[in-house]
């Protein structure tokens, strides 16, 4: 099954009625399309960015996208992915 994932999903500095799908304690700041792709390929789902879409109610702004293929639920996946993020994130620091 797909899910498309938009970086609003898992955004920390968003609130629900923006857009956020999951607790703040498991998002990040402000994930980027190919940390959300990364994250995806490691967690072995197949994925694909769509650069030039706009999330519904930021109609002008072209955040991206990313559809991944994935059995998993949508919000366990968001979780996952955002996890892994995190881990990147710390990982690049070192």
């Amino acid at each position: 099954m797909s899910i498309i994932v938009w970086s609003v999903y898992i955004n920390a500095l968003k609130t629900k009625k923006e857009g956020r799908k999951i607790a703040k304690e498991h998002c990040i700041k402000n994930p980027e399309l190919n940390e959300i792709a990364r994250a995806s390929s490691k967690l072995n789902f197949n994925s694909r960015i769509e650069n030039n879409k706009s999330y519904p109610s930021s109609w002008w702004e072209k955040s991206g996208r990313v559809i991944i293929e994935t059995n998993m639920k949508k919000n366990d996946a968001l979780k996952k992915i955002s996890s892994l993020i995190k881990e990147f994130r710390v990982s690049h620091r070192q």
